[in-house]
């Protein structure tokens, strides 16, 4: 029990209503008092979240307290008044002893006048407040544009299991005559398109960018159990449960760094031919370079890159002598196998320090080259042998000249790249994943 002189209550008048605290060296609590109709004189209710909460030292003096708040407002501002005390609420009742004074009469005439007049402008505001909702309504709804889905920004990224893509869409926005294109804002979307085949996933990142943020924007790469991207600001998506990282959640990423800050050209992963055999080579050349580089007596290397050139090119088997240093090979001939010529065919690989990537069952590799000569043709993609048959050739439907990259893998090669020119319109960008083994392709759009 607290001696009195330890504690105090301040009463705080502002028109008819006002505050009651509660002071003692423990703590305090806040009240709201106001007058009440009839025989109430005053309403005086506990207006602090620690009678809730419910502090160490408020536990078990709940009716102390309240009784203590009431006979201090009695004793000071309403003599003649008993309490009413609700110790679940917090609620204190000061009711009149006896008939009550006339001016007691009149405050309840005027409380009562006061409730009318704030029913009547309750419903006012409502009113409004529904009129402005409505035009709101309109305004987001019906007047604003929608500018549909969004496009890829940056590279393309593969990882063991995806393939992922950075997807930034324009908001939506209220047209008008002065229309500030500096003003319009974008969200980020991560894009992840499976290896296997299953369905993709749109991830959103988030929204409210500025149009600063494309040119910056870009996916780190993977380190396995993360995919990192950089959209103002490092983030991760979570590979196994798809889910965009917490804030909380991101480190500092352990990405392989690369070289450049820009991705790998076509060039790259692109071969003239392989040793078949120890004194054996089959190779995509054109009449030109078979004057050249691929002459007789000229010398050819085991990893040979292959030059994006629009010329015919055919398949030839050459005959080699043995190796020089292990490293080179005297061309003894080259044997042209077959008529058919493909238009800036080159083989591919996994990077420019290898050699094409090699499949069994029947032995072989994979080619590229355009539909057709010219410069209207699209990516073909083709399982050879080594003998030069064709087993197995599939169109990606990118333009070929607007392949912009090139994803390796052991069982499936993805080409990133859009649809050949349309008059008035905008290329769709495509992601086309074809696998080695069978050549079961998978298109998808990156207008997503």
């Amino acid at each position: 029990m607290h001696a009195t002189s330890d504690r105090n209550v301040v009463i705080t008048e502002n028109g008819r209503s006002g505050s009651v605290t509660y002071r003692e060296p423990a703590g305090s609590l806040a009240f709201y008092w106001e007058f009440g109709g009839g025989d109430v004189v005053t309403i005086i209710q506990v207006h602090d979240a620690a009678w809730k909460a419910q502090p160490a030292w408020l536990i078990g003096r709940q009716a102390e307290i309240l009784r203590f708040v009431a006979d201090e407002v009695i004793r000071r501002k309403a003599p003649g008044c008993r309490a009413e005390i609700n110790q679940a609420t917090g609620e204190i009742l000061l009711r009149q002893v006896g008939p009550p004074p006339v001016h007691v009469e009149a405050d309840v005439s005027f409380v009562r006048r006061l409730s009318r007049v704030k029913a009547a402008l309750g419903i006012i505001v409502l009113i409004l407040a529904l009129i402005f909702g409505g035009v709101m309504w309109f305004k987001n709804k019906v007047l604003v544009i929608d500018p549909g889905k969004g496009t890829a920004v940056g590279s393309s990224v593969r990882t063991d299991l995806h393939v992922a893509t950075l997807i930034q869409t324009l908001e939506p926005y209220t047209p008008s005559l002065n229309r500030n294109h500096g003003n319009d804002t974008y969200r980020f979307s991560l894009f992840l398109v499976p290896l296997d085949g299953s369905g993709t996933k749109l991830i959103p990142i988030g929204g409210g960018y500025s149009s600063s943020a494309i040119s910056l924007a870009k996916i780190l790469g993977s380190d396995g159990r993360t995919i990192w991207f950089d959209v103002q600001g490092i983030g991760g998506v979570d590979l196994k449960t798809l889910a965009l990282l917490k804030p909380s959640d991101v480190r500092d990423p352990h990405v392989p760094q690369q070289g450049s800050p820009f991705p790998p050209s076509v060039d790259t992963y692109l071969s003239a031919g392989f040793l078949t055999g120890p004194d054996s080579w089959l190779g995509l050349h054109s009449p030109a370079e078979l004057e050249r580089e691929f002459a007789p007596k000229k010398f050819v290397r085991r990893v040979v890159s292959a030059n994006d050139a629009k010329q015919m090119r055919r398949f030839h088997h050459g005959a080699l002598g043995a190796p020089v240093d292990d490293k080179y090979h005297r061309i003894r001939s080259m044997t042209a196998l077959g008529t058919d010529a493909y238009f800036n065919a080159a083989f591919l690989r996994m990077d420019d320090t290898s050699e094409p990537l090699r499949l069994t069952d029947p032995d072989g590799a994979l080619m590229i080259y355009t539909s057709e000569p010219g410069v209207k043709g699209t990516l073909m993609v083709a399982r050879v042998g080594t003998d030069g048959t064709i087993i197995w050739k599939v169109d990606t439907g990118i333009d070929r000249f607007k392949l912009a990259q090139i994803l390796p893998g052991e069982k499936s090669m993805a080409f990133v790249g859009t649809r050949p020119p349309i008059p008035d319109k905008v290329s769709e960008p495509l992601l086309v994943i074809v696998e080695s083994a069978t050549g079961k392709a998978r298109t998808h759009s990156l207008w997503q």
